[in-house]
């Protein structure tokens, strides 16, 4: 059985247009704990940057009937996150798959599970994120859930939330606060930078340092 969600609002192409150059560390940052998937979730080279709509997709550990679904029902610009819990059992996503959903107008895959083929994807610059590499292919009978609310990777996510990816992994922003993190982050980088300037002059510490010390306590032996 395959199950999908009700059709899902997608981010407006100029608040995407405000992530396009801005690091996922950062927004990570401004973000707080809770939305950085899962450091086991990498670029399968390094380089590959990601940024679209979430497609969220849960599958069986051996099972890619839903990948196909959701390639044929995501829309162009959408990222399909697709979640195996970390199995590597089967892999969902090979040259044929991505190849499909490159022309299709997606805007990348993350799989919190493996690939195969992975020389060939890494050939393209067309970013996936994935657990690994393992040849075993899925079976094609389902389940899947598709376009639901769920937990990928430490992470709760709802379709149409924005999924960053850079060498540093994906950050997930839900939509409703997409515009307002955006800003924060564009605001933590010019202090950032003006940091940066300072430790060039000879500024080594930063202004806050010496209290945080004295608040935590020191003990010289």
């Amino acid at each position: 059985m395959l199950s999908f969600g009700p059709a899902f609002k997608r981010p407006e192409a100029a608040l995407l247009a405000l992530y396009r150059e801005l690091p996922v560390a950062t927004v990570s940052d401004v973000l707080g704990p809770g939305h950085v998937l899962s450091a086991c979730i990498k670029p399968l080279r390094p380089g590959m940057r990601l940024l679209g709509a979430a497609y969220t997709l849960k599958l069986p550990a051996t099972d890619n009937l839903g990948m196909h679904a959701a390639v044929k029902d995501a829309e162009p610009g959408d990222v399909i996150l697709a979640d195996q819990e970390g199995a590597a059992l089967g892999a969902p996503v090979g040259e044929i798959m991505a190849l499909a959903a490159q022309h299709k107008g997606l805007a990348g895959i993350v799989l919190n599970g493996v690939v195969r083929d992975i020389d060939k994807l890494r050939a393209s610059s067309w970013p996936i994120f994935a657990t690994g590499a393992f040849a075993q292919q899925c079976r094609k009978d389902g389940p899947a859930w598709l376009k639901l609310p769920m937990s990928c990777a430490g992470v709760l996510v709802s379709p149409g939330d924005i999924l960053l990816g850079d060498d540093d992994g994906v950050v997930v922003i839900p939509i409703a606060r997409a515009e307002v993190i955006a800003l924060q982050v564009i605001q933590k980088l010019e202090k950032e930078a003006q940091r940066m300037a300072a430790i060039r002059a000879g500024v080594l510490s930063p202004a806050w340092l010496e209290e945080s010390m004295q608040r935590a306590g020191i003990i010289n032996y």
